[in-house]
């Protein structure tokens, strides 16, 4: 299975060898499909080291040239350059993608440092920014030519891996670069029509796996259940979010983040702006870090994010017996 980053990155260079405006500058990071743009793009790539600050600075200059950039790291390291992508993109209105790979817990093992539970918080806090979560890898793929025709100052979250479920959510007639900007899209709806709840469950990149696999369970329950991708944290087509969440009872947010301004925050926002009386359900990982060695899936399922610790906060939550997920 195709990652993410190879996706993008190898669509990209596709682009590249068409156009010699654009630019790719990796921040001290290896992979196969970067040593196709050092061997035959050579001067349209730089490898910039451990030097994350440098790196915006440098790509806020090419793009007040014209220069479509793109900065490829980890994405614990963006937080290392916010100043400098608020004050050189941001405020300076230069539009550069930033790729942050490895989102959440996507690098467990590797430690609290290298697991950034909070992007979704600090990035979605700058002025003019698109935030995108890609579901899969051809998604990722499909994202390039937006970027690409429609510059902007971006910031694409790829998972480092996820649930081979999300394959083949979207085929290729859904992945238009205007479906796309809409931000959102229903994957899963059943509709029981019982007497219990009628939830929502809101989630993007790979916790959608987990929304997926719990909503086939409260179907079972009884409840009636759909699931909404929303790939677009920022901005949302406020019309569009209204119009699918609003049939709705229960309002459900999923995601691999702490609660603190997360896409939880997020969801909470637009049911505010919309006007919309929707009791909502925030689910995400505790407040703190994760100091615990183990794989993605254990410190999941050790963090109130198993299947079955979701399944039963929703049920909970649904029959009014109050909810152990919300920030406390």
């Amino acid at each position: 299975m195709s990652t993410q980053r190879d996706s993008f990155i190898s669509r990209l260079f596709e682009r590249a060898a068409e156009d010699r405006d654009i630019y790719l500058i990796s921040v001290d990071m290896g992979a196969p499909s970067l040593d196709r743009w050092r061997k035959e793009l050579p001067e349209q790539f730089f490898a910039a080291g451990i030097s994350e600050q440098h790196t915006i600075n440098f790509a806020a200059g090419l793009a007040a040239r014209g220069k479509k950039v793109y900065v490829y790291f980890m994405a614990s390291w963006v937080a290392r350059c916010f100043e400098q992508i608020r004050y050189s993109c941001a405020m300076a209105a230069n539009p550069i993608t930033i790729l942050g790979n490895g989102v959440a817990l996507g690098y467990a093992p590797a430690g609290p440092a290298h697991e950034p539970n909070e992007d979704i918080a600090y990035m979605r806090s700058l002025c003019g920014i698109e935030i995108y979560s890609p579901a899969n890898a051809e998604f990722a793929r499909r994202l390039v030519d937006l970027t690409c025709d429609e510059p902007k100052l971006r910031y694409i979250r790829l998972e480092r891996s996820y649930p081979g479920t999300l394959d083949g959510l979207y085929d290729e007639n859904e992945l238009t670069k205007e479906n796309i900007k809409s931000g959102m899209k229903t994957i899963f709806a059943e509709d029981t029509q019982g007497h219990k709840s009628s939830i929502c469950i809101a989630s993007s990149g790979y916790m959608l796996g987990r929304a997926l696999e719990v909503s086939k369970e409260l179907v079972s329950a009884g409840y009636s259940v759909s699931v909404l991708d929303m790939w677009k944290i920022k901005p949302v087509d406020l019309d569009l979010f209204s119009k699918t969440v609003s049939k709705h009872d229960i309002l459900v947010t999923l995601e691999e983040q702490t609660l603190s301004g997360g896409f939880g925050s997020k969801i909470c926002e637009l049911v505010s702006d919309c006007r919309l009386k929707k009791d909502v359900l925030r689910i995400g990982l505790p407040e703190g870090y994760i100091f615990e060695n183990g794989a993605r899936e254990h410190l999941l399922n050790q963090n109130g994010l198993s299947a079955e610790e979701i399944q039963s906060g929703i049920i909970n939550f649904c029959e009014g017996q109050g909810d152990d997920h919300g920030e406390k």
